[in-house]
C-alpha cells in the first residue's frame, strides 16, 4: 500500500510540473499579446486622427475657393486618445494622447480658419463655412473659413 501513494504522489509532481511549464509558456505570450494589442490601438488612433484633420482642412480648402456662402458638413468619428483641438490661423491642431507620450497632428489650410472644435469622444458634426470679412481702413474684402462643431 506504501508504492500506491509514492505513485499518486510522484503523478501529482509530474502534473505541478507540466501545468507550472505550461504557464511558464503562455505568460509571455499573453504579455505580447496586450503589448501588441495597445500598439494596434495606438496606430488606429493616430490615423483616425489624421484623418479627421485631413477632412477638416481638406472641406475648409474646398469652400474656401467656391467662394461665399458655400457650407459643407461632415461627420466625423472622434477616438478618445484627442485631447485638444485648436483652430489657429492657417492651422488645425489635435493634441494627441498616447502611451509613448503625447504628439500633435498639424494641418495646414490656404485660407485662415476661424471657429473651434471640440475634442470629446464620438461622432462630431463640423460645419465648415466660406465667409467674406470686410477691412474698412483699407477697403479691401478677404474670405475665410468658419469651422464650428455641433
Amino acid at each position: 500500500m506504501v508504492k500506491k501513494r509514492g505513485l499518486k504522489a510522484q503523478s501529482s509532481v509530474e502534473f505541478l510540473l507540466i501545468v507550472g511549464f505550461a504557464m511558464m509558456m503562455i505568460l509571455p505570450l499573453v504579455v505580447i499579446f496586450f503589448e501588441q494589442s495597445e500598439n494596434l490601438n495606438t496606430g488606429i488612433s493616430s490615423s483616425q486622427t489624421d484623418k479627421i484633420s485631413s477632412d477638416i482642412v481638406d472641406a475648409a480648402d474646398e469652400v474656401y475657393y467656391l467662394g461665399a456662402p458655400s457650407k459643407k458638413t461632415l461627420s466625423l468619428y472622434f477616438p478618445d486618445s484627442i485631447k485638444s483641438a485648436e483652430v489657429s490661423g492657417h492651422s488645425l491642431i489635435f493634441n494627441v494622447d498616447s502611451p509613448n507620450g503625447d504628439y500633435e497632428v498639424v494641418k495646414w489650410s490656404v485660407t485662415n480658419l476661424t471657429g473651434s472644435v471640440r475634442s470629446f469622444p464620438g461622432v462630431h458634426r463640423i460645419s465648415v463655412e466660406s465667409a467674406v470679412g470686410y477691412d474698412g481702413g483699407n477697403n479691401v474684402s478677404y474670405n475665410y473659413v468658419i469651422i464650428t462643431d455641433s
